[in-house]
């Protein structure tokens, strides 16, 4: 079916509903047809824009999928190793750069959050307010999944080992005596890189947990002022109150978290040579510079959805008000 243009479609939307006390036209019998068929045209064209939409959205859930699978493989594959003595610190730096990868990853979405929550505030969005709500559960179970992943990584470091800083050895002499050798022991001097890489990562997440929850708490109490004003509209003290719940909730699920985090022991990882640990780096940001594309992919193409979104909802509009005021037309007429 050839597509329909959007003006050859679309009247105004003046000649869609009526009032009560509106005197509706006598129309030519061609003029009332030519009515009608607007109509079939505007369905029509709505069903062409929904098709449109739906490829849109199956567009972005390929995407999501691809990155989500990327993510948790980058995740699993470096949560599984650690540095040994020759590798020394590369391990522990590819877990820290994904660690930071993670991390921006949660502040891009808190920004599309932010967008969401002012939208469903002050109920100003050409999106039904069921549709603004669903995208932001998805927003915030990214934000979870992205914020236990790190926790995951920051864990996947080894914990700090009691070690003799010192090792003897013995040499033979060209007396044929042996002599013994005191000196700093490798093992010792790559347990005391892991500390630093430890200690950095885990207080990087539990400081970050701690800010999340003082910032929760100081949003609640913004929160509970606004829901003092007399003027407030339904809209918005439904949003302020939605948002005080779920803020309340994920405070109690962040005291958890930063509980269990601090009593946890680091999970088992096995050492890697320095060949495969550098080989794991090319891996991981080759990969990881593949799905930054693709991630930003996922938002071009939601600017996208919402723009269609937005049309077809205004298409949707114009078809209900012309077949109002074609149903006030045909009842009005003589039988």
């Amino acid at each position: 079916m050839k597509p329909l243009s959007t003006l050859s479609v679309i009247i105004p939307l003046a000649l869609g509903a009526v009032s009560a006390q509106e005197t509706l036209p006598k129309l030519s019998a061609d003029e009332l047809a030519a009515r009608r068929q607007s109509v079939v045209n505007l369905e029509t064209h709505i069903a062409q824009r929904e098709e449109r939409l739906g490829a849109i959205v199956t567009d972005i859930r390929a995407l999501d999928d691809r990155v989500e699978k990327g993510v948790d493989e980058i995740v699993t594959m470096t949560s599984q190793v650690k540095d040994s003595e020759t590798s020394r610190r590369r391990v522990a730096q590819t877990k820290a750069d994904v660690i930071v990868g993670l991390k921006r990853t949660i502040d891009y979405y808190n920004t599309h959050r932010d967008t969401l929550r002012e939208q469903l505030r002050t109920g100003k969005s050409a999106l039904p307010k069921e549709t603004l709500e669903k995208d932001l559960a998805i927003f915030d179970a990214r934000v979870e999944k992205r914020v236990k992943q790190v926790m995951e990584l920051a864990k996947s470091f080894p914990d700090p080992q009691e070690l003799a800083k010192y090792e003897t050895t013995l040499s033979a002499g060209w007396d044929g005596l042996y002599y013994a050798n005191e000196e700093i022991s490798e093992a010792w001097k790559q347990n005391r890189r892991d500390t630093r890489h430890t200690e950095s990562a885990r207080e990087g997440v539990s400081q970050g947990l701690r800010d999340s929850i003082d910032h929760l708490k100081q949003r609640n109490s913004y929160l509970a002022d606004k829901l003092k004003a007399t003027n407030l509209s339904e809209a918005e003290r439904a949003y302020y109150e939605s948002e005080i719940s779920h803020n309340t909730a994920l405070i109690g699920q962040r005291n958890q978290q930063l509980e269990e985090f601090a009593t946890g022991s680091a999970t088992p990882a096995a050492p890697m040579e320095p060949n495969a640990a550098h080989d794991l780096d090319l891996v991981v940001q080759s990969a990881r510079k593949d799905l930054r594309e693709d991630f930003f992919a996922i938002f071009r193409k939601y600017a996208e959805l919402n723009r269609s979104r937005a049309e077809v909802k205004a298409l949707q509009d114009n078809l209900a008000a012309r077949k109002e005021w074609l149903a006030k037309y045909d009842a009005a007429q003589p039988r």
